[in-house]
């Protein structure tokens, strides 16, 4: 049968509605497991049963009288792959824990197109509030999260699942969050910027594959289009972000990612409307830099900027 999508032969979405995703549990590295960094223990926390929303905690070695910065994090895939188990997201996790000193909270959830949006930010926003109001009966939250110093952080498609997170929060925002880092988030619009124009299509995240991943997870209406708000925040249905209450933001952009553009915008838009906006270009990096080349200079110097964030 012809598929009406393909997400490079990982997930195949058929004409009758069924759908086909390869099996890589291979790739999945289980909570407690033995990774390249040393010094980090690691569990799984099922928060919801019935959602399949689980979240997998990162420990780095610690004092036990030390209080750590926790950084809820939002890992990316298109809102259709990955877990916080995949290999390239479960190593970034636990490095950046080490080298920054701080508890990451990484969050299992649903996915499209079994699951479309908003079903990522509803679990990723209930996330939040257990982090802040439910998760006293978590030992290790308990015992080490220091709960003054709650982060957001999201990758890609969990960069866009951290502001939609931030406008669900409403007035609480500042009061539960005190601050979230974006890193190449996931945006798009109908109108082309040049750095789509301009993308190879053999690219990591090329234009193509951007667009299938908005086709499988935007909500089935006839509204579902690019410039849909879950889509484009700048867009003409989107709502107006010079009332939100943004907590201090870093943003990391690639120069070379077809994503550049849109978050260069985003930011510009956002500093006019007198929010707290640190933008850091990587000009010569593509995307997911960060995770697919964990050990660069261009990786390890966005762990230093996350650092001084945290610690600032």
């Amino acid at each position: 049968m012809e598929a009406l999508e393909d997400v490079r032969g990982v997930l195949k979405v058929f004409r009758d509605g069924s759908i086909f995703r390869l099996d890589v549990s291979h790739l999945f590295i289980q909570a407690n497991e033995q990774t390249e960094q040393g010094g980090v223990a690691t569990k799984d926390v099922i928060l919801n049963q019935n959602l399949g929303l689980w979240v997998r905690i990162y420990l780095p070695s610690v004092a036990p009288d030390v209080r750590l910065p926790v950084m809820l994090y939002f890992h990316g895939g298109g809102f259709c792959l990955a877990s916080p188990g995949t290999t390239d997201f479960h190593n970034f996790s636990a490095k950046l824990a080490a080298t920054a000193g701080v508890m990451i909270v990484s969050v299992n959830y649903r996915l499209a197109p079994e699951h479309r949006l908003p079903a990522a930010y509803e679990d990723c926003f209930s996330a939040l509030q257990w982090l802040n109001s439910g998760s006293e009966s978590e030992t290790w939250v308990r015992s080490y999260a220091d709960p003054e110093k709650v982060y957001l952080l999201g990758d890609s498609a969990g960069g866009n699942i951290v502001h939609q997170v931030i406008l669900r929060c409403g007035k609480k925002a500042k009061e539960w969050i005190k601050g979230a880092i974006l890193l190449q988030p996931f945006f798009g619009g109908e109108e082309r910027k040049r750095s789509e124009v301009d993308c190879v299509a053999e690219a990591f995240l090329s234009v193509q594959l951007s667009d299938a991943y908005w086709r499988l997870s935007l909500p089935s209406d006839c509204h579902a289009d690019r410039d849909h708000p879950y889509c484009n925040p700048l867009g003409p249905r989107s709502p107006d972000l010079r009332e939100v209450e943004f907590p201090p933001l870093l943003v990391a952009l690639g120069g070379k990612d077809v994503l550049r553009d849109r978050g260069l915008e985003y930011c510009e838009e956002l500093k006019k409307m007198g929010k707290e906006v640190d933008v850091v270009l990587f000009e010569e990096e593509e995307h997911a830099f960060y995770a697919l080349k964990l050990h660069s200079d261009s990786a390890q110097q966005l762990t230093q900027h996350i650092s001084r964030f945290l610690h600032s």
